[in-house]
């Protein structure tokens, strides 16, 4: 009949079970558990009636239109540059397909299961069914594990961590529409900080190390004390960042915090009180929190992580309003909190323009099971980058990798999601006469993610350079880390009341994070667009930034993988370093200011 609409329950009356005849399409891990991920144990199988919370992810209406949208948006001198996506302009290109829809949603109720359209361009089917039912329904067998992460300490903290099987089915009719099932065949690992603690006042050791020409005539030249401590007062020498406060109260610095890592206000008025006397040390930040994240200021609940970042955010970019975004809770993998941090910046009404995450996971930890989860992740980073938000990630603490959880592996990675093209990769440097790669900083190039259009020229540029330099280690065609590197070690904190150093690609994220909103500060003063998605901006103004041309990325080889090989810095981009160190005054002329 002509004009006539049938719902999904309707079409399933007319044709029962009729629609999806035919073979099934198997998918399975590499290995069934005959080999997991180090920290995870089988624990067995779970009571029948346990009730398991699935999300069906469905292939977005035009990904490659999106894609191609963002970069629009954010290259300097197009036609669009600064025009930011709004929110359903971003679910025209990320939601699903009515067929696909109608076709997922029948299968489900030909099984008497009633789905919830979620996401936030409705791209998962959602539901909560009993363990056998989930095992009829897909052809699998889901086993119970649990994870007990590393510690310093004679203990180890272990989590009832969840549920997966090694292989499961679906209709062969529907493998267009479904590019996933969570919880399955991927490990979703745990939460991972990019950062070390050294008790405080020991530094670092640092070579001392010879200034080449290049680095003489740096016009911000921090004083010979930034060599062993780097506090806000030495970034600003080196980067010739301002400590002239903000003045944009719609322009705000996020600080994403996952899986119950605390920031205390008596930290942060302490760090400010020591290292910031020229701000109130009553300035702080406002927690925002998604999938019940908390922040209790009990005295000792403060971590390492979250006190760096609240710190060198609120402590760098002077006055610019900070965001502490809690994101779930201790026992939140990896994957689901990073796609509640990307789901919340989707669908915000005012979300930060910048936002500075600390956690990774190195790829060599990772396997192809893995692989439709870190794209789907780095798919719902791309919406939210279409915003017109910054997202910077810390790049990593294992230098160019090759050797990763205790088992040899000899080719080169890098970490995710610094690998994703949609974001930032934030690398690490020391010393100050010159700046030098840091030898755990991250980079090198993804085995899963493709190289982005943006750096073609750059990285074919470098390939060039080093000859056969580490030849069949690593993926040539791959998304290559970082992006833009800052300082990394000898970063003092207080955490607890505690005074103590930080290094790590954890401290780098935030700085330059703080750097950049500094700049959106002054675009939006003057009525223009904040930065947004900042890599088509960095690859095309290389000189807003300092050129690192000594140090490697060796990394912090195990013991039982010896010889890994890394990356050196060069002239122009190279994976240890990216472009460089950020330059204020240059960045900020780069932005037409």
């Amino acid at each position: 009949m002509p004009g006539l609409k049938l719902t999904a329950t309707a079409l399933l009356s007319l044709f029962p079970l009729q629609v999806f005849a035919g073979p099934s399409v198997l998918r399975s891990r590499e290995s069934n558990f005959d080999v997991i991920p180090p920290g995870f144990t089988l624990v067995g199988t779970p009571p029948s009636d346990s009730i398991i919370d699935i999300r069906i992810a469905l292939k977005a209406a035009d990904n490659a239109g999106l894609q191609s949208r963002l970069y629009e948006v954010s290259t300097p001198g197009s036609a669009s540059y600064g025009q930011y996506l709004t929110k359903d302009q971003i679910k025209s290109y990320a939601a699903p397909s009515s067929d696909s829809i109608t076709a997922v949603t029948s299968w489900l109720l030909s099984q008497n299961i009633s789905a919830t359209s979620t996401g936030p361009s409705g791209e998962y089917l959602s539901f909560s069914i009993p363990v056998s039912e989930a095992n009829n329904l897909l052809n699998a067998e889901y086993t119970n594990f649990t994870y007990s992460s590393p510690s310093s300490s004679t203990s180890q903290v272990t989590h009832t961590w969840g549920l997966y099987t090694s292989a499961y089915s679906i209709p062969s009719d529907l493998a267009e529409h479904i590019t996933l099932v969570y919880p399955s065949i991927a490990f979703a690992p745990p939460v991972n900080r990019n950062g070390r603690t050294i008790l405080y006042p020991k530094a670092a050791a640092t070579a001392r190390r010879t200034a080449s020409a290049k680095f003489a005539t740096r016009a911000n030249t921090a004083p010979a004390s930034c060599e062993t401590l780097v506090p806000p007062s030495c970034l600003q020498s080196l980067y010739g960042i301002p400590s002239t406060p903000a003045t944009q109260p719609s322009n705000v610095l996020g600080v994403a915090s996952l899986q119950s890592n605390w920031a205390l206000e008596t930290d942060l008025e302490a760090f400010l009180t020591e290292y910031r006397q020229d701000m109130s040390s009553n300035t702080t930040f406002i927690l925002v929190s998604v999938e019940n994240g908390t922040n209790p200021q009990e005295e000792g609940y403060a971590s390492y992580e979250a006190s760096l970042d609240v710190q060198y955010t609120v402590g760098i970019a002077t006055n610019v309003p900070t965001d502490f975004i809690s994101v779930g809770n201790i026992d939140t993998d990896f994957f689901t909190s990073l796609t509640d941090l990307a789901e919340y910046l989707i669908t915000a009404d005012d979300p930060p323009q910048v936002v500075t995450t600390s956690y990774g996971v190195a790829e060599g930890f990772l396997t192809a099971s893995e692989a439709g989860l870190m794209e789907q992740v780095c798919n719902s980073f791309m919406q939210a980058t279409s915003r017109g938000i910054s997202l910077m990630f810390a790049s990593g603490d294992d230098g160019a990798g090759g050797c990763t959880a205790g088992t040899t592996n000899l080719t080169l990675f890098t970490a995710f999601p610094a690998a994703c093209p949609y974001v930032t990769a934030v690398g690490s440097v020391t010393g100050i006469n010159p700046e030098v790669a840091s030898n755990f900083s991250g980079g090198g190039f993804s085995d899963y993610f493709s190289r982005p259009s943006y750096q073609d020229t750059v990285v074919s540029s470098y390939f060039s350079s080093i000859g056969s330099a580490n030849e069949g280690l690593y993926n040539t065609s791959g998304r290559a880390v970082p992006d833009i590197a800052a300082q990394g070690e000898n970063i003092p904190i207080i955490t607890n009341g505690r005074q103590v150093l930080e290094l790590g690609t954890s401290a780098s994220s935030p700085i330059f994070a703080s750097v950049i909103s500094l700049v959106n500060d002054r675009l939006v003063a003057e009525g223009k667009p904040v930065l947004g998605f900042l890599n088509p901006f960095i690859y095309s103004n290389p000189q807003a930034f300092f050129d690192i041309v000594d140090g490697s990325t060796p990394g912090l080889v195990p013991a039982d993988c010896p010889g890994t090989v890394g990356w050196s810095a060069t002239e122009g981009w190279d994976p240890a370093t990216g472009f460089g160190t950020p330059n204020f005054n240059a960045i900020v002329a780069a932005a037409g200011l």
